[in-house]
């Protein structure tokens, strides 16, 4: 029985996952179409740079953006776990 509700909480887990990540593409879209109406500029990374995107269609270059070196050595097949700890 306790291995049933582990794999239930564990799906439910993964649900809401989506469903937050859902939400913050929804939101991150209508903030964007909102910024557009009131002729707000947007900023983007797209490729290493931050963007300025205008809502006359005009784009400009902010500033690159290097990426900084990971300090965490994982080796094939390692499992992550997402969850906080505590």
């Amino acid at each position: 029985m306790g291995n049933v509700a582990k794999s239930s909480n564990r799906l439910s887990s993964i649900m809401e996952r989506n469903a937050v990540s859902k939400a913050a593409k929804k939101a991150s879209s209508r903030a964007a179409r909102i910024s557009k109406a009131l002729e707000i500029p947007v900023q983007v990374i797209m490729k290493g740079t931050l963007i300025e995107k205008s809502a006359d269609g005009s784009v400009r270059t902010i500033k690159k953006i290097k990426k900084s070196p990971s300090n965490i050595k994982l080796k094939k097949g390692a499992t992550l776990c997402l969850k906080p700890k505590g």
